[in-house]
């Protein structure tokens, strides 16, 4: 018998005696198999191709993996079958493969778990066996075609990949909640100093640059005072802030609280100015994958919308009922469970077109939204071109019906 065994190096093909194929149910089997000495008195290496060069390798290893013959691979069984003169059977790992060979080469092909057995019998002492003829490090060769390999089977377009998406709009949600929190400690703990900044400065991100300014409220130097003007930029928002810090009612304050205050204030800052980067490229993202969804709903919803659903190929495969109430799963499973009217609009409630609507009209207008996010998707899935005109068209569709209905009202 001949096995056929591919390497990084090459084709082989070695002879097994007959009688060591036959003691596959024998319990010492591991143990000879493994055995270097007795594997080489029943294994001869009767034939090598080897590969030309890396991408010769390359392109044998992908045909192999797909189960499919190459020229060089017949040429090689054809030739060293022609040399032998002998009507032996040829032995496959791969079952598939061997039905391909069976087809191309009339030789009888077999692939079962002897061969299987064999073969690993094979690839356990190969490595000693091609030293003899195999000059480079074979961990080495075997390294660099893997890489080669796996970057040929990734089919990869960094442009359109939606779970990148999901990804930023995952660290997005988790951006705010993380600095809304922040904000809340450190309103919380300056207002036992300064209790009248929370009321002058509404902004979150404003208020953390302000306090970090300020500081101790009883500190408030000239050089300050002008830093502030530049900051606030408003006049009258900034003689208040220092008319109100020296006559304020707020408590002192240790010098570790202010420098732990202002160390909470920069980390608001930086997460604010990352949060807002990092919502620019999602923008940028989420108009390259869907142009048309992005004209009618805008970037943060689909995005969530991509999300909700795991990936934008989920998304088109959701009937446009399904997308109307994604993100409302627990109101109805609720409303399943109690047996009461089931939601009429999940995530595309916080869209603009649902809240220009009268309340009563809402429902109705849900479903005529999500039957146009629903093809404005599997426009943009589907099509091999990147447009937004049916976006447009749609945006100005439902635009037109919201006026017809308000009207109505």
């Amino acid at each position: 018998m001949l096995i056929l065994f591919e390497s990084i190096t090459g084709y082989s093909l070695f002879s097994c005696k007959e009688e060591f194929t036959h003691s596959l149910l024998r319990k010492d089997f591991q143990n000879h198999l493994s055995n270097y000495d007795i594997f080489f008195q029943n294994f001869k290496l009767k034939a090598f191709a080897p590969f030309r060069s890396i991408n010769h390798a390359l392109k044998e290893c992908c045909r192999i993996s797909s189960s499919l013959t190459s020229e060089y691979l017949q040429s090689f069984i054809f030739n060293s079958f022609y040399l032998f003169r002998e009507n032996l059977e040829l032995g496959v790992i791969d079952a598939r493969l061997a039905i391909n060979i069976n087809k191309k080469i009339i030789k009888k092909v077999i692939s079962n778990d002897e061969i299987l057995e064999l073969s690993r019998g094979i690839r356990l002492h190969f490595e000693k066996i091609s030293g003899d003829f195999f000059y480079r490090d074979i961990c080495k060769a075997q390294l660099g075609v893997a890489h080669l390999y796996s970057q040929s089977k990734m089919k990869l377009n960094l442009e359109k990949t939606d779970s990148l998406v999901t990804q930023s709009n995952f660290l997005l949600e988790q951006l705010d909640s993380d600095v809304n929190f922040f904000v809340m400690l450190c309103k919380e703990w300056y207002t036992w100093h300064f209790p009248e900044l929370i009321n002058t400065v509404k902004d979150a991100y404003l208020f953390a640059l302000v306090v970090k300014l300020i500081g101790n409220r009883k500190i408030l130097t000239i050089k300050k005072k002008e830093e502030l003007r530049i900051l606030v930029i408003n006049e009258f928002i900034c003689e208040e802030i220092i008319q109100s810090s020296q006559t304020s009612i707020g408590s002192k304050i240790s010098i570790s609280d202010i420098l732990i205050i202002e160390r909470l204030c920069s980390l608001i800052i930086n997460l604010s100015e990352f949060r807002n980067y990092l919502n620019f490229t999602l923008c940028q993202k989420v108009s390259i994958i869907t142009p048309n969804l992005n004209e009618i709903i805008g970037e943060n919803l689909v995005a969530k919308l991509i999300s909700k659903a795991g990936s934008l190929k989920n998304l088109t495969r959701f009937p446009a009922s399904t997308i109307q109430i994604l993100g409302s799963e627990k109101a109805l499973f609720k409303a399943l469970k109690n047996k009461i009217k089931t939601p009429k609009y999940g995530i595309l409630f916080n869209s603009n077109f649902l809240r220009g609507v009268d309340k009563k009209f809402q429902a109705k207008f849900s479903r005529y939204l999500a039957n146009k996010c629903s093809l404005a998707l599997r426009i943009d899935y589907f099509s091999n071109f990147s447009t937004k005109i049916y976006g447009e068209n749609f945006n100005r569709q439902l635009k037109e019906k919201m006026l017809i209905m308000n009207k109505k009202n």
